[in-house]
């Protein structure tokens, strides 16, 4: 709390009190009571002062309403000491009984004990008292009271803390936080607290879990902190109460926002982009998805150096880096410029392949690409059209790397389908561009199904999403079917689906893990086949042997017949392929 809000009269007889000599048999003395109450009562303020086991007042501090802030102070002789000091504490709501936070603080700096005293109109009313008992790490929080005022200064504090020690055994050379590599999360936005979901679906998948959320409504953005101060000391107070070691904000932050927030929290500040390429790593399998996100890695780090205080696997050494000459953040920089021009460079190099691939698959055979949010199900339904065995969990970016499967429709005409990366809101700008090539698949297919869960309820804001970076993609204009899949699932609102399939032939509704409705979509996925298709017959002269093989490539043979003059062919063939052989039609 800013002392500047508080009379400098009551400052000065708030720091009166240090050093004052407590009574040893005494928790508090009727005097110092006395002294703190009456400050609570004229600030409605906590007051907190901190005591040894000598009895001498080591601090005292004042803070807001019900969240003084409580130091970590200690006179522990040994490990299997608690910290030798008690807190005694005011509660300007009248009632004495400790919170989660004064427990967790109990806990935190192993106090000998903590008081809450409930104060009303500068008078104390009842008393709480807690401890920690318990062996090892797995010690427990007692908790005692109410006491009337008379009882606590009745009680020997001697005797008391002595017992209380004598319970509390700390084994040595035992781990004091067993969960110390358990990432226990604060979600922070800017928006409705709802608006966190998908943070927590995402903080689930890279493997922490949320203690707390806190989100604050505001259009002026602090370039400092991002949220005001007044929500930085809320977040201060959450991380003490829930034992948080992880702070995580909805919307990007850039490097000096990560350091100052740091500095104030005491614990480690990620963004939401930290965590989804975090979650992209972990998913990479082949080459070239690992190479892209330690691309979009690098690329987000790299402004952003001066905020986390990078340094780099490797040390300075060699010609050039010796001596005072350059610093390490800028040799940082250097090499980290460096290794996004390799990568950009082995990256495109794959797309060169890719391209040589996709050029001789396009000749032959229809493409349908899957797009859709994460986690919609394109995978299962991949799986389930191929009888494949693709990779498929229910979180988010299950699958990194594109996957291409044949696929027999039911007139025996083979295509492939392939799967893409799944899209999220605020898509990280480092992904797009590191994953354009991937992406990119898009744009070369003939097809597109659009696969939406829909039995998430922020289903048409997911299309609104995916259809956002078809557009930025260029790849709006292609014709989509819109397969709304996990039909099992949705209960409600199951009348107002099938009203809209009715009015739009190109939704259709599917449950891909059921194999529900499959047919109909291979149907209409048949139907865009052929759509451009006509029925030619034609006969192709013998030296035209470079033309038949290309029929067979690029069009559907109904019947072949060697006749004297030339190669009977009755077949459905596209607009190209039907310009290319004009000349034979019969």
């Amino acid at each position: 709390m800013d002392r500047n809000y508080i009379r400098k009269t009551i400052l000065n007889r708030l720091d009166s009190i240090k050093g004052e000599i407590i009574e040893n048999s005494l928790i508090i003395s009727s005097d110092i009571l006395n002294i703190i109450c009456e400050i609570t009562g004229e600030t409605q303020r906590e007051v907190a002062i901190y005591v040894n086991r000598k009895g001498e007042i080591i601090d005292a501090v004042i803070g807001d309403y019900n969240s003084a802030a409580l130091k970590e102070y200690t006179e522990r002789r040994s490990k299997e000491s608690l910290s030798g000091i008690r807190c005694i504490h005011t509660h300007p709501n009248g009632h004495g009984i400790l919170s989660d936070m004064d427990t967790s603080a109990l806990k935190a700096i192993k106090l000998d004990l903590i008081v809450g005293i409930g104060v009303s109109d500068g008078c104390p009313k009842d008393a709480y008292i807690a401890y920690l008992a318990g062996e090892g790490s797995n010690y427990n929080i007692i908790q005692i009271g109410p006491y009337s005022i008379n009882k606590l200064l009745s009680i020997n504090a001697v005797e008391l803390i002595r017992g209380i020690e004598s319970d509390f055994k700390e084994e040595k050379n035992t781990t004091v936080d067993i969960c110390s590599d358990e990432e226990r999360a604060i979600l922070v936005g800017i928006s409705g607290i709802e608006d966190l979901d998908e943070l927590e679906e995402l903080l689930n998948t890279a493997g922490g879990i949320q203690v707390c959320r806190i989100a604050q409504n505001r259009t002026n953005i602090d370039s400092a902190f991002l949220i005001g101060k007044g929500k930085l000391e809320e977040i201060k107070m959450e991380i003490q109460k829930r034992e948080a070691n992880l702070v995580v904000f909805d919307e990007e932050l850039s490097g000096a926002q990560i350091r100052n927030l740091e500095r104030e929290l005491g614990v480690r500040v990620i963004d939401r982009t930290q965590i989804i390429l975090d979650i992209f790593a972990k998913r990479a399998r082949s080459k070239e998805g690992k190479l892209q996100v330690e691309l979009a890695q690098l690329k987000y780090m790299m402004p952003r150096l001066i905020g986390f205080g990078v340094q780099m696997s490797r040390t300075g050494g060699g010609i050039g880096t010796r001596g005072p000459g350059e610093k390490k953040l800028e040799i940082d920089r250097r090499r980290i410029r460096e290794r996004v021009r390799e990568l950009e460079n082995e990256v495109a190099e794959i797309k060169k392949h890719r391209d040589l691939r996709r050029i001789n698959r396009a000749g032959n055979i229809f493409h349908v690409c899957l797009v859709g949010y994460t986690n919609a199900g394109k995978s299962t339904l991949l799986n389930s059209l191929s009888n494949s065995e693709v990779y498929v969990e229910d979180q988010l970016f299950a699958t990194l790397d594109p996957t291409v499967k044949r696929v027999c429709l039911n007139s025996g005409q083979e295509i492939v389908i392939s799967d893409t990366v799944g899209f999220i809101k605020k898509l990280p700008h480092e992904l797009v561009v590191a994953f354009k090539s991937t992406l990119e698949e898009v744009t070369y297919a003939d097809l597109l199904v659009h696969v939406v869960d829909g039995s998430n309820e922020n289903y048409e804001e997911q299309i609104d999403i995916v259809n956002g970076v078809m557009k930025d993609l260029k790849a709006d204009s292609k014709p989509a079917i819109l397969a709304i899949n996990k039909l099992d699932k949705i209960i409600s609102g199951s009348e107002a689906y099938n009203r809209d399939a009715m009015l739009e032939s190109d939704v259709i509704y599917i449950s891909a893990k059921n194999k529900i409705n499959l047919e109909k979509l291979l149907d209409r996925i048949e139907y865009y086949v052929n759509k451009n298709s006509q029925t030619l017959e034609l006969l192709v002269p013998y030296n035209e042997g470079s033309l038949i093989a290309y029929l067979h490539d690029n069009g559907k043979i109904l019947h072949k017949e060697y006749k004297d003059n030339g190669i009977y062919i009755k077949g459905e063939f596209d607009a190209v392929a039907s310009a290319k052989v004009k000349d034979y039609v019969l």
